[in-house]
């Protein structure tokens, strides 16, 4: 292999590796966020394929409370369609809610948890990692539409370690609601993206 042909190929991989974007820049493409009103239920499926998630096939039945969403145009909505994957330190689930007569996404509910399954301290490093994604997401939906008009801070500096911190967003008809919710050990952060 001639000099040349190794400087091509080191340049190609690190181009690959500096373009990787971040792990959650896909929840604010343009059509998944700012016009979550024009995404139809096979694109944001294509999108979760095209990310690796699994569609989890049991126990989609529920629906989504008015204390999310408040549903002011009283539309039906189906019954979601649930995918889930892995990141480094959570198990994140997508919940898409569509109008059923033309498979219009009407809500998308983002959930991170922990990746474990058991109920147990948390290491240092995944407290850190639920600090840093709190952090990445206000900083990534505030680049898309400026500062969260309601904070609502209840993390206590006492003994008491139940509470959720909040966060909403709203611009024109777009809402983004994020909530950190802690209780001793388990720790979760929900996003849920809609328009009115």
């Amino acid at each position: 292999m001639t000099y040349l042909q190794k400087l091509t190929i080191l340049f190609i991989l690190l181009s690959f590796t500096s373009c990787k974007k971040n792990e959650d820049e896909y929840i604010f493409d343009e059509n998944r966020f700012e016009n979550i009103e024009n995404l139809k239920l096979d694109k944001a499926q294509e999108t979760e394929k095209e990310i690796g998630s699994k569609e989890r096939t049991y126990n989609n039945t529920f629906r989504i409370g008015t204390s999310y969403y408040p549903n002011k145009n009283n539309l039906i909505l189906s019954n979601p369609k649930v995918y889930e994957r892995k990141q480094d330190f959570f198990q994140i689930e997508t919940d898409y809610f569509f109008t059923p007569y033309d498979s219009l996404i009407k809500v998308i509910f983002y959930e991170w948890e922990p990746k474990t399954d058991t109920l147990r301290s948390l290491k240092i490093s995944e407290e850190k990692a639920f600090e840093e994604k709190l952090k990445n997401l206000r900083i990534l939906i505030s680049e898309k539409i400026g500062k969260p008009e309601v904070v609502e801070i209840e993390k206590r500096k006492d003994t008491s370690y139940n509470y959720t911190d909040r966060y909403k967003w709203r611009k024109n008809d777009l809402s983004a609601d994020l909530n950190y919710d802690v209780s001793r050990e388990f720790k979760r952060i929900r996003l849920i993206v809609y328009k009115k």
